[in-house]
């Protein structure tokens, strides 16, 4: 998507992705676009690259330095798991092999006092072997180095006298916090990643170049973007990257709308990301997994469930349909999109309900062959004792209802009651589950942006520049007082400028907004808890702060216990330029259709119409179809579509009060 400083729409492409080598599909996309257009322009750019590659376990070969006793840390774990009373549990795979484990001599306390100094030789003993042995990616973990860095900055010191080319990640940056297996874990998920994203940013970097562009940005898994040379060094940000960009987008569209709390739904091809906005700001966390292995850093508070439009279709073991979570992804892709897919997915099931129409699927630039879907799911409806009419509605859904339960995760099972907030559907295929999703859950009203295909890539646009920090201090607040706790927050910020000053960040106008993980003495979990910075920072309101959040998570307070401040944070972002959102650029008189679909297993008669041909403030009741270049809007029946001043499409049940 291209727009200009105005807001105005210059070119929209979509391609398909490329596994192989991702950044193929951005050259090939740039490529599509006029030079002109191109030259001099500014590349903000959102990736599921290190997600995938951390899923894929593809990458190199790393290795782990660790204070020495603890050579089996991440082995051990947590005694927790998420299946109770599965005896065949499997504890998801460490990153790093034992063999590639490494002890060195030294130990500092919990406040970081030394115990024992490093010992210097023992670290040159494992940099030599891990060389020998051809690692080029090292993972540090000390015990309580969140408390003192001393003595992992000083063995990141020997590692560039002695051996240069070893990349190392120490958990001091990170992720400066106690817990020492979740700490540890993250930083091999930072070893593992830095070679494979430093390659691809750079090679993506290369290109923009190529192509005259001025330069390249890349969001980051908390919504905010950062130079590519900045998330070159901090690969652990762009973990949920492109699912973070249509939060961004998301929120944009719905402020411009009026609307302050949202659920978002973004379908694409493998998988529906969910996430919950409430007054405009979506929910961050600070604990999240990545392909079963803890990982802390601060993201935006993202729900995935395998259902996409690639989602492949079965019969389990029980003899039940089943859709996901496995996808046939870009290649081969569904069985109607001919490029050698021979397994049903949820597209294939739309295809056959005649939602999506073969002669004017992405703009018409693709075709689709019904045909071949038809003759894919015969077989299994046979089997099922269905038509494969009625096999398709099953599909479509059983799909609806795997998003249904992510939403309900992220809203109902919180506390919050989710037919209260407004869906946003965007994604290829999220405009087309929308109505479904929103009936499953009870929710009168959808929002759905202009070319709601391309929701991420415009969410880039609406971002600024977003870093966090943070420190465990591990300190009772009846310790500390308005003067000491100034300190705790200023030295956080001294720090964290200091470091992006070293990443070459050139800082305009920043905002700086600190909070902190607190628990009651003894609790094993903290709730996050916002309190004011600077001159205005005082115990008193964080104590009351911190006990608000926690009757509102837990119900109950307890006078009788003490308070601890574990985890100091810290939140620096800079406002991006002024863009205007896009909108749909209005033709009533492009030319409009009535054909069949299939609902609730008969056939109807449907309107088609082109997104672009909808005036603002125009009704169309369904059943119906609004189709454009990037995605496909169903309105089923009982259900209308509005569209809005913004030219958002406004779907909303027929007879709403809302």
């Amino acid at each position: 998507m291209v727009l200009d400083e105005d807001g105005s729409l210059v070119a929209t492409d979509k391609v398909f992705s490329t596994p192989a080598d991702p950044a193929a599909a951005v050259r090939e996309a740039l490529g599509h676009l006029d030079p002109a257009i191109v030259s001099g322009a500014h590349l903000l750019h959102g990736s599921t690259v290190a997600t995938n590659a951390l899923i894929e376990r593809n990458g190199v070969r790393i290795g782990l330095i660790v204070t020495r006793g603890f050579r089996d840390i991440v082995f051990l774990q947590r005694q927790d798991r998420e299946e109770m009373y599965d005896l065949k549990l499997v504890k998801p795979r460490p990153l790093v092999e034992r063999e590639d484990v490494y002890e060195v001599d030294e130990r500092l306390d919990a406040r970081g006092g030394v115990i024992r100094e490093l010992d210097e030789a023992s670290v040159r003993t494992a940099l030599e072997r891990m060389r020998a042995d051809g690692i080029t990616s090292v993972a540090v973990s000390l015990l309580h180095s969140y408390a003192n860095p001393a003595h992992e900055q000083r063995i990141a010191e020997i590692a560039s006298e002695t051996a240069p080319e070893i990349r190392l990640a120490l958990s001091s940056q990170s992720a400066r916090e106690f817990r020492e297996y979740e700490r540890t874990t993250t930083t091999t998920i930072d070893a593992f990643l830095r070679p494979r994203i430093a390659e691809y940013i750079g090679r993506l970097a290369d290109d923009a170049s190529a192509s005259g562009m001025s330069s390249l940005q890349v969001m980051q898994s908390n919504g905010g973007m950062v130079p590519a040379e900045t998330a070159a060094l901090n690969p652990l940000t762009m973990l949920r990257s492109g699912p973070a960009a249509g939060v961004a987008g998301a929120i944009a569209v719905a402020q411009a709308a009026g609307i302050g709390d949202i659920v978002t739904m973004d379908m694409g091809g493998t998988s529906t990301d969910v996430a919950v906005i409430r007054d405009g700001r979506a929910d961050l966390t600070s604990e999240s997994t990545a392909d079963g292995l803890p990982l802390r850093v601060p993201m935006v508070d993202i729900v995935a469930v395998g259902a996409g439009g690639g989602s492949l279709v079965d019969i389990d073991s029980g003899g039940l349909l089943t859709v996901g979570p496995r996808s046939a992804g870009a290649s081969p892709g569904p069985v109607s999109y001919g490029r050698g897919g021979t397994q049903i997915t949820v597209t294939d099931a739309n295809v056959v309900r005649g939602l999506l129409r073969p002669e004017v699927f992405l703009g018409g630039t693709r075709t689709l062959d019904r045909d071949a879907a038809v003759a894919a799911m015969r077989p299994l409806a046979e089997r099922l004792g269905r038509t494969v009419e009625g096999l398709a509605e099953d599909i479509y859904r059983l799909a609806s209802v795997h998003m249904s339960t992510a939403l309900r995760m992220t809203t109902t099972e919180r506390g919050y009651e989710v037919s209260e907030y407004t869906l946003c559907a965007y994604g290829g295929a999220g405009a087309l589950h929308a109505a479904a999703v929103a009936e499953e859950l009870g929710i009168e009203r959808v929002i759905i942006p202009p070319y709601n295909g391309l929701a991420s890539a415009y969410g880039l646009l609406t971002a600024g520049f977003r870093r966090e920090f943070g420190r465990t201090n591990l300190v009772a607040v009846d310790e500390l007082d308005d003067a000491a706790l100034g300190a705790l927050t200023e030295d956080l910020r001294t720090e964290s400028l200091a470091r992006l000053a070293a990443e070459g960040v050139d800082l305009r106008e920043e905002r700086i907004q600190f909070s902190a993980d607190m628990r009651y003495q003894g609790q094993g979990f903290e709730v996050l808890v916002d309190f004011p910075s600077g001159a205005d920072q005082s115990i008193a309101e964080l104590r009351e702060q911190f006990e608000a959040v926690h009757l509102r998570r837990y119900g109950y307070l307890d006078p009788g216990k003490g308070i601890q401040l574990v985890t100091l944070r810290m939140t620096l972002t800079m406002e991006p330029p002024a863009v205007a959102l896009p909108r749909v650029d209005i033709d009533p008189t492009l030319p409009r259709a009535t054909q069949t679909l299939i609902e609730g297993e008969r056939p109807v008669e449907a309107a088609f119409v082109p997104r672009r041909a909808l005036e603002i403030g125009e009704a169309l009741s369904g059943p119906a179809v609004v189709e454009d270049d990037t995605s496909t809007t169903f309105v089923p029946s009982g259900w209308r579509a509005v569209v809005d001043e913004q030219t958002n499409i406004i779907l909303e049940r027929e007879g709403a009060t809302r």
